[in-house]
């Protein structure tokens, strides 16, 4: 990571105006890339001194800082923002082979889960510190887990370096493996429930269907008496016939 190159390409450009802007943020991925944005800014008037355009003066900054040539996906645009003209230059997928430190430099490696920071952070002399103390030079690395140890500012998973007036060396060490959400392990609990439901209701209504009642019993009414089943076999005998009526002898006269 040639960040110390830019200090020195930029010092220049800052003793002139008093004021400029250096910034580096990048992102370490678990698959061992890096995403990023830098930025490399003037104040606004500080082209006038060297005759040519804050634009042009942010970009041949960029241009000697050696940065370009150690990214092989990048887009630059213009930056304009708070008083400052400059380019901005973002990256994403860049082998975190690149960003290696070395003993003049410092950089970003991997030792199993962890991404470790080390190395000197610039070669400001203690002259030009004092020329860029209204600078604005800063890096800063986000992890994708927790940072366990660092000598910068940490927030959250990110820390920052300001390069004036800070550590001669930077060192950090974070998980390389992305933390869970606590949101997302209950969304997960939420699923395996709710499919869990899903399965026990199709059950359910494959083995009682949705509005399967039991066949009601036939009632006997007064008007259709229930007669008992005859036996097979058997021949009910027909009701003997009923005698004659026969009048009765009415009594003897005295």
């Amino acid at each position: 990571m040639p960040l110390r190159l830019a200090l020195v390409a930029v010092i220049g450009a800052a003793t002139l105006s008093g004021c400029m802007r250096f910034t580096a943020d990048l992102r370490l991925e678990p698959d061992n890339t890096v995403d990023g944005t830098y930025v490399v800014a003037v104040e606004n008037g500080t082209g006038n001194a060297l005759g040519i355009s804050d634009a042009e003066a942010a970009q041949n900054m960029y241009d000697d800082s050696g940065l370009a040539s150690q990214l092989a996906h990048s887009m630059q645009r213009v930056y304009r923002d708070d008083g400052f003209t400059g380019v901005q230059v973002e990256f994403r997928g860049e082998n975190l082979a690149r960003f290696a430190p070395t003993d003049d430099r410092f950089g970003v490696i991997r030792e199993g889960d962890e991404f470790v920071v080390s190395g000197p952070s610039s070669e400001v002399s203690e002259d030009d510190a004092e020329s860029l103390k209204g600078a604005d030079l800063r890096v800063s690395i986000e992890f994708p887990g927790p940072v366990t140890e660092s000598n910068g500012t940490v927030e959250g998973n990110t820390v920052t370096w300001n390069l004036v007036g800070g550590p001669d060396v930077l060192t950090a060490r974070g998980s390389a493996v992305r933390s869970s959400s606590p949101l997302g392990a209950i969304l997960m609990t939420v699923l395996v429930l709710g499919s869990a439901g899903a399965v026990l209701r199709s059950r359910f209504l494959a083995t009682n269907g949705p509005h399967r009642k039991q066949p009601a019993r036939p009632r006997p009414t007064s008007a259709s008496p229930q007669r008992p089943p005859s036996t097979p076999g058997k021949q009910r005998r027909p009701a003997a016939a009923s005698a004659p009526h026969q009048p009765r002898p009415a009594p003897p006269r005295k």
